[in-house]
């Protein structure tokens, strides 16, 4: 949004919006932007996850082959038995068992790899996704709670 149409929402100028977004970039309140994707529009791919378990002596050559893949977007290290966590996009699914599989097999020091295929975000505070996917009118529910609060 420009900082006038936000001004106009919140009742304040231009340039007060202006300085109070640098202000917040300054005290690291604000540490980055991020494009709003409506990944329903995305024409081709399947989004998915998958969850590995590396051996403790190869876990940091597992996160360098995984970073080196290009369908691989997000690589997290969790807690427990080596564990990492991994989010990304494939073309479909017969492409996303095939690379799961070779993973599995060529990958020195994965012990275990489960995948799942993700069907709906409800929720991304992160990536800019909000709960705003199906409040279409024909996805809510009559007589559902509503906001009194102004």
């Amino acid at each position: 949004m420009q900082f006038s149409e936000i001004g106009r929402a919140v009742g304040i100028s231009r340039v007060a919006v202006r300085h109070r977004i640098e202000q917040m970039e300054k005290n690291g309140i604000i540490r980055g932007y991020y494009a709003k994707i409506d990944l329903k529009a995305i024409p081709k791919g399947i989004r998915f996850i998958l969850d590995i378990e590396a051996e403790p002596g190869c876990y940091a050559e597992v996160i360098e082959t995984l970073a080196a893949s290009s369908m691989l977007h997000e690589i997290y290290g969790t807690s427990g038995k080596s564990h990492i966590h991994v989010m990304g996009v494939a073309p479909n699914n017969e492409t996303l068992g095939r690379y799961a599989n070779y993973l599995y097999r060529t990958t020195k020091g994965i012990r275990e790899l489960n995948w799942q295929i993700l069907v709906i975000t409800y929720k991304n505070m992160e990536r800019g996704t909000e709960y705003v996917q199906y409040q279409e009118s024909e996805h809510l529910e009559e007589g559902g709670a509503k906001n009194t609060e102004s």
